[in-house]
C-alpha cells in the first residue's frame, strides 16, 4: 500500500510577469522512489472577478545531488493580469 503526504504554501506573481518557482519535497525525500508533483490553485480575489488564468510555459525537473534534496521541480509561470495573483502550491508526495 502507498504512502500519501501532502503540504501547501502559498505564493504570489506580480501583474504582467513570467516567474520561476522551484519545488522539492526536502529532507525525507524517497527520490527517487517517489512520485512528486505540485498543482497550482489561484487564490479568489473579489476585487477582479475576471482574473485571467496563471499560464506555465515551462517545466523542468532535475535531480539536486545535495543531501536530502533530490528530486527539484521548476514551473514557469506567467500572469497576464495587470494585477497581482497569490496562488496555493499543493505538493503531493506518493511512496
Amino acid at each position: 500500500m502507498a504512502n500519501i503526504d501532502y503540504k501547501r504554501a502559498s505564493y504570489s506573481i506580480p501583474a504582467n510577469t513570467t516567474q520561476q518557482f522551484t519545488f522539492w519535497w526536502g529532507r525525507d525525500s524517497k527520490t527517487p522512489y517517489e512520485f512528486f508533483d505540485v498543482s497550482i490553485a489561484p487564490h479568489f480575489d473579489k476585487n477582479h472577478l475576471a482574473m485571467e488564468p496563471l499560464r506555465q510555459t515551462d517545466r523542468s525537473v532535475v535531480w539536486d545531488p545535495r543531501g536530502g534534496v533530490g528530486v527539484v521541480l521548476t514551473l514557469t509561470l506567467q500572469n497576464p493580469n495587470n494585477f497581482q495573483v497569490t496562488f496555493e502550491a499543493n505538493h503531493v508526495r506518493i511512496y
